[in-house]
């Protein structure tokens, strides 16, 4: 049974790559950049049984609301909605490289498909309408494919892309993404397990001094002891980084699919990063909405918040693991922006409506002060201990110097008045393998 199984998921893997390789082989040759997506009707209709995707467009009739404004768009224009809708009967294709001057270009692949002529005839109709006015649509047919992009070029570029590139170490999937651009690949997959949408991407260093940085900064990171504790109930972030000036000193889009945006977290105007002295690399983001606003939003009356109905409570705290003391923090601010306008108040400061203060060696900046954080937190989530939280762990591995944990649920059951559990985790380790990271969102 156990071999049966086994040759099962090796004959499923290989006809999965032997669809997507059919579409590479139609991509430039030398492409930096390829995103490759098979059957694209059969697997948008698998990915939405996850109960977040079912939700979002079945319950909430998103698919319904973007269906009708197709389906307007096409008698407004004389046309058969049907003759749009076979952009989605095959497979997609889409891929950047860079031509013999130096200028990147695209192109993107439809197919195959019944009549290629009747979808063209349509995008052309509609395209424009949705696209700036500055962008210039060339398309062509060729037997069952559609090509959209820059077909001159396209037509005297080798084809053929080496789709090894692309699927070596990654999980079998239904689509595959691909970049090399600067010292680090990137690449993903994705495919559908057990009613669970899943995403997998790898970022691999390829110099050994970016290497040698990765492993110092992240190997034997990890956010098992962050997660213990108590957190908002919505967001939850982790992530343990050795070395934080490591992010400082590398371009953070470098590093892939990070679950938190480090090098974009802000102290007033600056960024976490240049205090990197006295942190420890230990960092916590956690983020709530009122769901009551929400559904006053949706209704159209008025919620907790004392404005107009387009307003959403929501409150965040940001806890950074930090050796130095509050005056510490207001001297170096001062320093690096001497026109920022610090307030000193009870217990912390206050900078640009964030509070700020220090405590049992961790540094908050939160949108609220002190005294309502620490309610709020008292009264959030220990997420360890969530069971929607460790059913995803499942899929994505314990291990991880970073983490981001949205519980999706929390936000559905209050909208719907019924018990969901429903979320989405990303997760991201290091491998030593591979000298890089893997990262996994996992949604349900």
């Amino acid at each position: 049974m156990r071999r049966f199984m086994v040759l099962a998921l090796l004959v499923i893997g290989a006809l999965s790559v032997a669809s997507v390789g059919t579409m590479s082989g139609r991509l430039p040759a030398q492409a930096h950049t390829v995103l490759v997506v098979e059957d694209l009707e059969n697997n948008y209709n698998v990915s939405k049984k996850a109960v977040l995707m079912d939700m979002v467009l079945n319950q909430l009739a998103i698919e319904q609301l973007i269906a009708q404004y197709v389906e307007m768009l096409a008698y407004n224009n004389g046309l058969d909605p049907k003759d749009i809708y076979k952009a989605f009967d095959g497979d997609l294709g889409l891929a950047v490289w860079v031509d013999s001057e130096g200028t990147d270009r695209l192109v993107i692949v439809l197919g195959p498909t019944e009549n290629p002529k009747a979808l063209k005839a349509a995008i052309e109709k509609i395209l424009p309408q949705l696209l700036p006015s500055e962008i210039e649509l060339n398309i062509a047919v060729d037997q069952e494919y559609l090509f959209i992009g820059d077909i001159e070029q396209y037509a005297v570029t080798e084809k053929g892309f080496n789709l090894s590139l692309v699927t070596e170490g990654l999980t079998p999937g239904f689509a595959y993404f691909y970049s090399s651009v600067g010292d680090v690949v990137q690449k993903g997959s994705l495919w559908n397990e057990e009613g669970i949408l899943i995403a997998e991407a790898l970022s691999v260093p390829l110099s050994e001094e970016t290497r040698e940085r990765f492993s110092s900064a992240l190997e034997g990171a990890s956010v098992v002891e962050l997660e213990a504790g108590y957190h908002l109930p919505l967001v939850s972030g982790f992530a343990k980084i050795n070395d934080l000036s490591f992010l400082s000193d590398l371009n953070i889009e470098q590093l892939g699919l990070l679950p938190l945006e480090l090098g974009e977290l802000k102290i007033g105007t600056q960024d976490i990063t240049e205090f990197s002295e006295e942190m420890t690399g230990e960092i916590m983001v956690d983020a709530n909405i009122s769901v009551d606003d929400i559904f006053a939003n949706l209704m159209g009356s008025e919620g907790t918040t004392s404005g107009a109905t387009d307003s959403v409570g929501y409150s965040y705290v940001l806890r950074a693991g930090y050796s130095g003391t509050l005056d510490d923090l207001k001297f170096r601010l001062e320093k690096a922006d001497p026109d920022l306008k610090i307030l000193v108040i009870e217990n912390g400061l206050s900078i640009e409506d964030q509070y700020i203060w220090v405590s049992d060696g961790w540094l908050y900046v939160s949108s609220s002060n002190q005294v309502k954080i620490t309610k709020e937190l008292q009264e959030g989530a220990i997420v360890s201990d969530l069971e929607v939280y460790n059913d995803l762990l499942k899929f994505s591995g314990s291990e991880g110097f970073a983490r981001l944990f949205l519980d999706s649920g929390y936000i559905l059951t209050g909208l719907m008045g019924v018990e969901i559990e429903s979320g989405v985790l990303v997760n991201s380790q290091y491998v030593r393998e591979i000298g890089g990271i893997r990262s996994t969102i996992v949604i349900k």
